[in-house]
């Protein structure tokens, strides 16, 4: 997995936040690209080519940078202007960026109580923050809620400390690495958790409601004696039959599990199922063995599972 910063402040020598944060980040991940944009075009005559190569070997594309004027400094617009061009970002093919891990990190100079309807500032942090937000969205890059930190601005006598500066902009990247870190580990302890919970409700003959939100509308099941079906409604028809022949609750016993990343967030799934039910009419108590096949898509955005293939053998 790679990791891009594109960084943007026109004094970084001089920073404290910034600094610390970048240096911090570095520290901690080998897979991590630092463009410093000052640094790179002084000029201010991007290379869009070089730009766009590096945004399309990321897999998590981090703006950091400080507060200017309620926006970004005036490179990273630049950036923004020059870089993400119909074609590339947006547009008729341009679904470069789609998929990505977006995540704005700021720092601020003032405090968080100046960031509110009766501060100086007047706004919530996150109400400027709208365009960048948008642009997220146009270029369909996968939204992160962005990590912002205040008080980073050190004046001698005046604002401040040095010690307090770093130890905030030290936090902040702690926030910064974790996001980082919930990404690089991925979703496969979520799917596993999911699975488990899945029959747990199944277990108890849940209402269907439960099953219907985790089913992709083009659900393909295939069942021993019903074959292939698709679709919510024959999935309502099949499991309204399994409420009718069996007493609750049931029992699963999940086994064998192995989940497989095929793509960022497409799971193939397999496991074994011994599952036992006392059947109504007979009152007789069965156990049968089965085997299942899952394809599933975990959505980042609402952070939640999307079952699109179950198949159940014998």
């Amino acid at each position: 997995m790679n990791i891009l910063v594109i960084l943007s402040h026109p004094n970084l020598e001089n920073s404290i936040a910034n600094k610390t944060i970048i240096e911090q980040l570095s520290k901690r991940f080998e897979q991590i690209e630092i463009r410093h944009l000052e640094t790179l075009y002084p000029d201010y005559k991007i290379d869009v080519e070089g730009e766009q190569a590096a945004l399309l070997t990321a897999d998590f594309l981090i703006f950091q940078h400080p507060f200017y004027w309620y926006s970004t400094p005036p490179m990273l617009k630049k950036y923004l202007d020059d870089v993400m061009t119909p074609g590339f970002a947006i547009g008729v093919g341009g679904d470069k960026l789609k998929g990505k891990q977006f995540l704005q990190s700021i720092t601020l100079a003032g405090s968080q109580q100046s960031y509110t309807a009766l501060g100086y500032n007047h706004f919530r942090v996150q109400e400027f923050l709208k365009p960048m937000e948008q642009t997220a969205f146009h270029t369909q890059m996968i939204y992160n809620l962005p990590i912002y930190s205040h008080r980073n601005e050190y004046k001698p006598e005046v604002f401040s400390s040095v010690s307090e500066v770093k130890e905030n902009a030290v936090t902040h990247a702690e926030k910064v690495i974790e996001k980082i870190e919930d990404f690089l580990n991925g979703n496969k302890s979520n799917v596993a958790a999911f699975i488990y919970k899945w029959f747990e409700h199944f277990d108890m003959l849940d209402d269907q409601g439960y099953f219907i939100q985790y089913l992709d509308t083009d659900i393909e099941f295939t069942f021993p004696g019903y074959g292939t079906i698709t679709g919510h409604e024959s999935f309502k028809q099949w499991y309204t039959s399994v409420k009718e022949k069996f007493e609750k609750p049931l029992k699963h016993e999940v086994q064998n599990l192995v989940i497989e990343e095929s793509f960022r967030n497409q799971f193939d799934i397999r496991f074994q199922v011994k599952f036992s039910a006392i059947q109504k009419e007979s009152q007789k108590e069965f156990t049968v063995f089965e085997s299942e096949n899952w394809k599933l898509f975990w959505n980042e955005t609402t952070d939640r599972p999307v079952i699109k293939k179950y198949t159940v053998s014998n």
